[in-house]
């Protein structure tokens, strides 16, 4: 290998050539440096900005099922008001037929003829005459208003207490029928008009004393 002439090492020309050389030397182990920085830099951000990427991808997925949560949620409240809006309705109209706010003389009227047509019969009758409505009066507790009904009956024994059971069973919502009590009854076995085989063979008649209930008049 061929040497440098003494001489030439303190030359300037040496010399620079020297130092370009350590400044080359020096700028690409600065470049390296930089560009690990850069990159470590780099690498710090995209994680960084990886994490918040995933953070707000996560906050939408939740965001849309809240959306979903709170329609679901709003469709059930809706279903349920129209529910129990159609139920409360529903409440109401057999209440104003259980318990009317008037007396309603005409429908009475047309209770008591539907349910003696329907239970009349020749080997079971049951006849109603001289039906007769009262002056309606308030109750002592000033809560409600009595309309007194009283009628003549006729009627076979398995009528008479099934006539019984109607009224005592009478204000229920699921039979839709008149608020009714039977204050007295007045009754009397019918004399056999044939002897043993008459007409009114183990007949029965009495004289039914009844209430019909209706609200009080706010006026």
């Amino acid at each position: 290998m061929d040497t440098i002439p003494q001489t030439q090492l303190g030359s300037p020309a040496f010399i620079r050539q020297h130092y370009l050389s350590r400044s080359i030397k020096l700028y690409l182990i600065g470049v390296v440096i930089v560009g690990l920085l850069v990159s470590f830099y780099g690498i710090e951000k995209y994680l960084e900005y990886s994490d918040k990427a995933t953070i707000v991808s996560d906050s939408e997925k939740e965001l849309v099922t809240l959306t979903q949560s709170k329609k679901d949620e709003g469709d059930t409240y809706a279903k349920v008001r129209t529910e129990y809006k159609a139920q409360d309705e529903s409440m109401l109209k057999e209440l104003a037929l259980v318990f009317p706010s008037q007396e309603n003389y005409t429908e009475l009227t047309k209770i008591f003829d539907a349910y003696f047509l329907e239970n009349n019969r020749t080997t079971n009758p049951i006849i109603a005459t001289d039906m007769q409505f009262g002056t309606p009066t308030r109750d002592k507790g000033g809560k409600y208003d009595v309309l007194p009904i009283s009628m003549n009956i006729t009627a076979s024994e398995a009528n008479f207490y099934k006539f019984l059971s109607f009224v005592q069973d009478s204000g229920t919502l699921s039979k839709k029928l008149r608020l009714l009590d039977l204050k007295s009854v007045q009754m009397n076995f019918a004399e056999d008009e044939a002897g043993a085989t008459g007409a009114n063979k183990n007949k029965i008649q009495f004289r039914a004393e009844i209430q019909a209930y209706f609200q009080k008049d706010k006026s």
